[in-house]
């Protein structure tokens, strides 16, 4: 053997001298109650036939294991991510702003992939050799539909809060009780408020909240005292099950509508609101609406809103707990949350409907033509940015110094229906404290309400026109034609309250479906009334009378 021959077979000697322990030692397995682990600690799953069950088993496992940012949230496996700023579909996050992200099949091979050592059968080397998780058991697993193994996930907070029972949950991370995930670095300014404050710490707390919005123009103080009730319910909503939405308006641009929402924004999140533009289409804006609902977004603002606010979903998103929606590309329906913030602005806002009674409302009225133009001593915005640790103890204290007085009977303040522990921990202990009501305000929108104007003007000019007479739709029609029944006069109050009930020439069948949506309501002393059918032509005949 020559020289370099001699060399050669020295050099491959020490290579397979130095490579046989390194090998033993990675294939070296730990087994403990039947599963298996390398000396890492990384679990290990071997995918041989005939063991999807178990296989998926051991997933679930490594997936708790070591993925600290993996939940189950309602019906679908999800992350916690940063987006960043962005406006797509009618929705404008700032950068950072959280959301969720679904796992779909192929984010789940990676994650598994990572999170265990996955070994297949090799026939030729008659071993086990690494592989990378399979696409079908990724899909087999999250077609489960159930992970108990994994952490349950209620939302995402970024800032302190108290449940209910007033526990205090400002700690980072997993909080099993709620399901709630603290997702926020420390906060400048941030110490916990005492556990069961007196009536002089929720004063003072009290005082600071007010000071901090004493620059902007509010009609009154009820005004004020919702305000404060925003910034409460900012810091409370994940853990309230309904909470009422919150609308500002000013009769002229420029007032500090926006800066009033952004304040309840970064008081609970440290960042801006996302924007949602409704747009003109009811069923366009209910679908970006859901889309935010989907993404987890923990403060909404519905700015500038041009027409009036109205909607099934919203409504819906103000009182129920949970809402039924389909996600896009989906077939199946989910049961999303709504513990999102919601905040209309608007100049002059028109808000009709069931809705009326699910808001709050802010009115503001600098009484100037150029508003924008005013000057102040302070920039609000980084005010707020600056002072927010000591804002979220000042607005934690007042519910926490509530309760640990009992939470006591407030006279004159009655229980508001469907928001029963928004009332508890939100409405009454501002008015323990001497505020006034915070819906004072929004009692104003039941006059304002066009539907209601509507049903007024034409029950009034229909009793006016037939006394208590009964009429069918075509019978009033005809009455109101030229050459009816109806005087001249009567004619044209007629004529005006089915245009308006109608918001275009009045018909037939708008008129008969109008009638059939507010039989047996009352307003101002009267109500329409179904007689049964007309004996002839089997149609519905109407009758408005007095209520006693």
């Amino acid at each position: 053997m020559s020289d370099l021959e001699q060399r050669g077979a020295a050099a491959l000697d020490k290579m397979a001298s130095e490579k046989k322990p390194a090998r033993k030692k990675n294939l070296r397995l730990v087994k403990s109650g039947g599963e298996t682990f390398n000396p890492a600690g990384k679990r290990v799953i071997r995918h041989d036939p005939g063991h999807l069950p178990e296989i998926l088993d051991q997933t679930g496992l490594a997936l708790s294991e070591s993925c600290d940012n993996l939940f189950s949230y309602t019906g679908r496996l999800v992350r916690v991510y940063a987006a960043p700023e962005a406006a797509s579909g009618g929705v404008h996050r700032p950068r950072g702003a959280l959301v969720l992200h679904p796992v779909d099949g192929s984010h789940l091979t990676e994650l598994a992939t990572a999170a265990a050592v996955h070994e297949r059968f090799d026939a030729r080397s008659e071993g086990y050799k690494p592989c990378d998780y399979p696409r079908r058991c990724a899909d087999a697993y999250l077609a489960r539909g159930n992970w108990p193994e994994l952490r349950p996930l209620a939302g995402f907070i970024e800032a302190p809060t108290i449940t209910l029972d007033g526990r205090l949950i400002h700690e980072p991370g997993h909080d099993s009780e709620t399901g709630l995930f603290q997702a926020c670095a420390a906060i400048p300014g941030w110490s916990a408020p005492p556990a069961k404050p007196t009536r002089a710490n929720a004063q003072a707390a009290l005082d600071v909240l007010l000071d901090l919005v004493k620059d902007f123009p509010f009609v009154a103080d009820e005004d004020r005292a919702a305000v404060v009730a925003g910034i409460i319910t900012g810091l409370l909503r994940r853990v309230l099950p309904a909470a009422p939405l919150l609308a500002v308006t000013a009769p002229t641009p420029g007032t500090g509508k926006t800066l009033i929402a952004e304040t309840f924004a970064i008081i609970a999140t440290g960042r801006r609101a996302s924007v949602l533009s409704l747009g003109h289409d009811d069923a366009e804006a209910e679908k970006r609406l859901a889309g935010v609902l989907l993404a987890g977004d923990a403060v909404i603002a519905l700015d500038n809103i041009e027409r009036p606010l109205k909607g099934d979903l919203l409504c819906q998103v103000a009182t129920q707990q949970f809402v039924r929606l389909r996600p896009l590309g989906a077939s199946g329906m989910l049961s999303i949350p709504t513990h999102a913030l919601m905040v209309a602005t608007g100049n002059n806002l028109s808000i009709v409907g069931d809705l009326k009674r699910r808001v709050a409302l802010i009115r503001m009225d600098s009484g100037q033509e150029r508003p924008e133009q005013r000057t102040f001593s302070r920039d609000h915005l980084e005010d707020v940015f600056a002072r927010r640790g000591e804002l979220i103890r000042a607005a934690l204290t007042l519910p926490l110094a509530y309760l640990a007085a009992g939470a006591p009977a407030i006279e004159g303040v009655h229980p508001l229906g469907g928001f029963e522990q928004w009332d508890r921990m939100v409405r009454r202990p501002l008015a323990w404290l001497g505020l006034p009501d915070p819906l004072k305000a929004s009692e104003g929108l039941r006059d304002q309400d066009p539907d209601l104007e509507g049903m007024r003007l034409l029950l009034g000019a229909w009793r006016d026109a037939f006394q208590d007479k009964p009429k069918t739709v075509a019978e009033l029609m005809a009455a109101i034609a030229p050459g009816g029944e109806c005087d001249p006069d009567r004619r044209v109050n007629l004529n005006d309250a089915l245009q308006l009930i109608c918001y275009e020439k009045p018909t037939p069948r708008k008129v008969g479906n109008w009638l059939r949506a507010h039989k047996d309501r009352i307003v101002d002393g009267m109500k329409v009334k179904q007689l049964g059918n007309d004996g002839h032509a089997k149609v519905a005949r109407w009758q408005v009378v007095g209520c006693i």
